[in-house]
């Protein structure tokens, strides 16, 4: 990785979003500075490494985001629901989807906050054990649209805000302002 590509993934974040926990959480996977199970393990934490949804592998960074076999049904699920509501097919590797940027859609801006806001509900599931459910990920996510939306009101910008989040206006996502 050379310098322009790390400056890209620095900025790609704060280009982003303004949402200081997304911002964190991004800022911790790519510094290696989550503390997944088999890092609580070896500092003697915790007794029991291995996945709470899967309950078969060693819990690390990259297990809890991309290799379990309940994220990877929760990214099949968040690819479909994409792909229904902007028409567009993806396919994402697995340093994209756990670094970013994201630079290959027309979609890109809405497309990185989604993922942010998926990797933030993965952690934050994992965190409490509790299961990946992509009905309460796509609330949380629409809770963030109707934040962008607000704030769009506030400073004046509704017609950004229409154009940006238009295939999701259109299939009742969230509404126009």
């Amino acid at each position: 990785m050379n310098d322009s590509d790390i400056h890209k993934i620095y900025n790609w974040l704060f280009l982003t979003t303004k949402n200081p926990k997304l911002i964190m959480l991004q800022f911790k996977i790519n510094h290696n500075i989550i503390y997944a199970k088999d890092k609580l393990k070896n500092v003697n934490l915790i007794s029991n490494d291995v996945c709470h949804l899967c309950e078969r592998e060693k819990h690390t960074v990259k297990h809890m985001m991309l290799k379990c076999t309940y994220v990877t049904l929760f990214w099949n699920d968040f690819f479909a629901c994409w792909a229904q509501i902007t028409n567009e097919k993806i396919h994402l590797p697995d340093s994209v989807l756990l670094y970013g940027p994201v630079n290959l859609s027309k979609h890109n801006q809405v497309l990185s906050l989604a993922l942010l806001v998926a990797k933030y509900f993965i952690y934050t599931c994992n965190l409490a054990e509790d299961p990946l459910l992509f009905s309460l990920f796509k609330s949380q996510f629409r809770e963030n649209i109707l934040t962008e939306r607000y704030i769009a009101m506030k400073n004046k910008t509704a017609r950004l805000f229409n154009d940006k989040w238009h295939c999701f206006i259109i299939k009742d996502f969230v509404s126009a302002i």
